[in-house]
């Protein structure tokens, strides 16, 4: 007997499945256009649930109606992706930023977006697809706007001048000189010459005490805006040079370092850093 009572619960089991996802699929029907990447995952678990019931007349049925729906769902994501870029370029056009490109790739000001319709998501990148800075952003304009604007205003907010710049990164070359034992005017791995200059930059709270806590981050992205900064200030003319990086270099972050050079995120890849001899004192 259980043998012919165990097929029905399972039919009964998958029925109140489905008609749950029925209900959810109704509701995200309210907004097709702004929920079709959701309509889509949700029509995926409807099929894989649907090829579950026994051959029958209702699974016909039901196999007619997702094929209707998902010709329905590409007229949705069609609408999506126009709406999408129309509300986020009026977005940024309020801050003055062009978006350029073509899908998959947005780009604005230092940033790339990665957009992902098919699991309605983006990635964020400085410069073009650089360094990520964040992954798994909600496909939604708004979303994507205040990610750029928090992070844009982190990344531009810089104590030191210029002039200060320079003169840390001057002393930053001539202790790593000493360390390497080389004389002034040498070229020195750009990386090496930066992993001094966060040193110098530490308080002196954390001299006396190195922890954590007490450590100030320097990661690329930051150094690239602040050595950006260096370049656009026209002090590189006092005899601080950037050698530009083979391509092979380009691959290793250890040989190489990418420094923004434009507001439109456009950039260069340096392998070493140097100080005309004139500069030593």
């Amino acid at each position: 007997m259980q043998e012919m009572i165990e097929p029905f619960k399972i039919l009964g089991r998958n029925s109140n499945r489905l008609v749950k996802f029925f209900k959810e699929y109704e509701k995200l029907l309210e907004k097709p256009v702004e929920n079709a990447y959701l309509l889509g995952k949700k029509l995926i678990e409807i099929e894989g649930l649907i090829k579950k019931f026994p051959d029958m007349d209702l699974k016909n049925r039901l196999i007619t109606w997702l094929e209707h729906e998902e010709k329905r769902l590409e007229e949705h994501k069609e609408d999506f992706r126009i709406k999408f870029a129309q509300e986020l370029n009026a977005l940024f056009s309020r801050e003055g930023k062009k978006l350029r490109g073509q899908y998959p790739l947005v780009r604005i000001g230092f940033y790339t977006v990665k957009i992902d319709f098919q699991f309605g998501e983006a990635v964020l990148f400085f410069g073009p697809e650089i360094e990520k800075i964040k992954s798994g952003i909600p496909l939604q304009p708004e979303s994507i706007f205040k990610t750029i604007q928090g992070f844009d205003r982190e990344l531009r907010n810089v104590k030191s001048t210029p002039d200060q710049i320079f003169k840390d990164l001057y002393k930053a070359y001539r202790r790593m000189l000493k360390l390497v034992d080389k004389p002034f005017g040498e070229r020195l791995l750009i990386t090496r010459v930066l992993s001094e200059y966060v040193i110098i930059k530490q308080s002196e709270k954390f001299f006396v005490d190195p922890r954590k806590n007490n450590f100030k981050e320097y990661p690329r992205v930051k150094l690239s805006f602040i050595l950006y900064l260096l370049k656009k200030s026209g002090l590189l003319e006092r005899g601080l040079r950037f050698h530009v990086a083979t391509f092979d270099a380009t691959v290793d972050k250890k040989h190489s370092f990418w420094i923004l050079e434009s507001e439109d995120g456009e950039g260069t890849h340096y392998s070493y850093l140097s100080f005309d001899k004139e500069m030593e004192v």
